[in-house]
């Protein structure tokens, strides 16, 4: 656990503090700026490429508008004390936009994911994300037990996550309920945890896999991980997407084939090219070099967001932090492996490049949450002067 109290720096897998951690500038704040900014920028110029100037580029433009405001509100308006103190609420509205979406969700593409109120169309699995992260914080801020943690002491939050899992699952979406189970598995990890709890949570997790692979997963998606390991089992069917990917990132080489020029998107061969496979594009239009800098972008966001964490104020900032870089993290390299075919295509989108509103707003949040941590520190640095 994080210690005899509830708001002491969390242990897990962090150092024991000496002297005080707090941030010492706004360095971070300025760092997360430029990276929010330049991430944003580059995402919706290589989205007007990739979809080739139409609406999808429009459409998340005004997404990445009303997406700086909440990035603004959530890192200098809203309190995060407020964030804690409304956390089951939050978990509370995801859980029952998933509900709605089960009985009566827009279909699109064969999955039941959205939620359509006129012209407006959103997706609450993408808010299932960021409310784990949240739940999952708050639920960890009271606990003061001085012991490690056994898999009977996690049944609680266990309940909450798998509930949000399981909605999620049903869509069908398996990426996006594995990615909202990963969250708040990864804040779990955080917390001193008994060494045979966690060994037989691996095992019951491997047993669980198993037999989903027999009884509970559909057929598209068993086909999904066999083309992981040979796409041309169905080069023209399932594997195709695959493909044409490695195609495009393989031919843009060191410097890529300039903007707007890149053939695999332009003439119309990458499939889902404004979403799953939109880093393909970039990485073919701009070369190995600049698909690094990305790489290294996220990298930078995801070690600021662990450090923010370290030196949050209270259980419930560290923890949150924790989620937060979780999020950044899983959803970046899911894709990435995807585009590259090191992992199985599961529908999840690219920070700041896949269009989607939902994703993209969301997103925006929790690096606001990520600022407000931040500044939360700072004014306990303040206080203590």
């Amino acid at each position: 656990m994080f210690g005899s109290k509830a708001k002491r720096m969390p242990k897990g897998p962090f150092r024991e503090p000496h002297g005080d951690l707090s941030p010492r500038s706004g360095g971070e704040v300025k760092v997360i700026l430029a990276i929010y900014a330049i991430l944003l920028a580059t995402g919706l110029a290589n989205l007007y490429s990739a979809s080739l100037g139409g609406a999808f580029f429009f459409s998340q433009f005004q997404n990445a508008i009303v997406g700086m405001v909440l990035f603004v509100l959530f890192g200098w308006f809203i309190p995060l004390r407020a964030i804690n103190d409304y956390a089951y609420i939050v978990y509370g509205i995801a859980v029952a936009m998933l509900v709605v979406v089960f009985f009566t969700g827009h279909i699109s593409g064969g999955s039941q994911r959205w939620i359509k109120l006129g012209p407006i169309t959103g997706q609450p699995s993408e808010f299932a994300k960021i409310a784990v992260a949240i739940v999952v914080a708050r639920y960890f801020h009271f606990q003061t037990q001085s012991m490690d943690f056994r898999l009977r002491d996690l049944w609680v939050i266990g309940t909450l996550l798998l509930v949000v899992f399981l909605l999620v699952f049903e869509q069908p979406d398996l990426g996006t309920a594995g990615v909202c189970l990963m969250i708040g598995v990864a804040q779990i990890l955080a917390l001193r945890l008994d060494k045979r709890s966690v060994m037989l949570a691996a095992g019951s997790a491997l047993s669980v896999a198993i037999a989903a692979w027999f009884f509970f997963l559909h057929d598209y998606q068993k086909n999904r991980v066999l083309m992981l390991f040979n796409a041309n089992l169905d080069p023209h069917g399932k594997g195709y997407n695959s493909l044409q990917s490695l195609v495009a990132v393989g031919s843009g080489q060191a410097l890529g084939k300039g903007f707007m020029q890149g053939t695999q998107t332009q003439l119309q061969f990458l499939p889902a090219r404004h979403t799953d496979f939109v880093f393909s594009v970039f990485a073919e239009e701009h070369g190995f070099w600049a698909a690094g800098g990305v790489f290294v972008l996220f990298a930078i966001l995801t070690h600021l967001a662990l450090n923010i964490a370290r030196s949050g104020r209270d259980t419930f900032s560290s923890m949150l932090g924790i989620g937060i870089a979780a999020y950044i993290y899983i959803q970046f390299v899911i894709n990435v492996a995807m585009v590259l075919g090191i992992f199985p295509v599961v529908g999840m989108p690219l920070p700041f490049f896949s269009h989607g509103g939902s994703a993209l707003l969301v997103m925006s949040m929790a690096l606001g949450m990520l600022i407000s941590i931040h500044r939360n520190s700072n004014s306990l640095k303040s206080d203590r002067l």
